[in-house]
């Protein structure tokens, strides 16, 4: 289970870099770095097979604050959650009784998402366009294609309302697919720092010997 939570936590990662312009522009998602400094929500997730056979499904929340902090939280079908400070990312099994501490770009690897200590755009690795789809809600589709094969996720789309992330489909180079649906989106809460700080439990297992900063 958790390998398929740290990639859909990498991609979402992107959304917290900060800008770098390149010639590729796409409006819709231009808009959304543009009013979105940071996002609250609820999510829905489910994984399928290459034959469309439900893997998984999660039920969880999300915080994401730009620059690089962000909490992950899965509450079914077992308690996870992952948070960053933007430096370090802490990963705590409630079921295990175990914490995983590690630097963020140590954790998030060659990931498809581009990762937030490196403010790279998401334009550098991603060919983005707009795309129609047979769905209702005035939901406005971008489908990022990877420009190269070493990328987990060959593509990625993502359904904007008014500016807000609502949905997320992402298929990885296993020919797997993850749906994020998401719910009671807020943007644009302040957060504080000390949000994304996390102190591990007395009674739990510390994983790693990387300095929390």
């Amino acid at each position: 289970m958790i390998n398929y939570q740290i990639k859909f936590l990498t991609f979402l990662s992107f959304f917290l870099l900060s800008s770098i312009v390149y010639a590729q522009s796409n409006k819709t998602l231009d808009q959304f770095y543009q009013s979105t400094i940071s996002l609250q929500a609820d999510f829905e997730q489910t994984i399928r097979s290459t034959r469309g056979k439900i893997i998984e499904s999660s039920l969880g929340s999300l915080i994401l604050s730009r620059p690089d902090k962000f909490i992950l939280e899965y509450t079914t079908p077992a308690e996870q959650k992952y948070i960053s400070n933007g430096k370090t990312i802490w990963i705590y099994d409630v079921e295990l009784e175990q914490v995983s501490i590690k630097n963020l770009d140590e954790n998030l690897g060659d990931s498809p998402a581009l990762l937030l200590s490196s403010h790279t755009n998401v334009y550098k690795h991603y060919v983005v366009t707009d795309i129609m789809m047979q769905q209702a809600d005035d939901i406005s589709w971008v489908q990022l294609q990877a420009k190269g094969a070493e990328m987990t996720f060959e593509k990625v789309i993502l359904g904007f309302k008014n500016n807000t992330l609502m949905q997320m489909t992402m298929y990885d180079s296993f020919g797997q697919v993850t749906e994020l649906k998401f719910t009671k989106v807020q943007l644009n809460k302040p957060f504080a720092h000390r949000q994304f700080n996390f102190i591990p439990p007395d009674d739990v297992d510390v994983i790693g010997s990387v300095r929390a900063q």
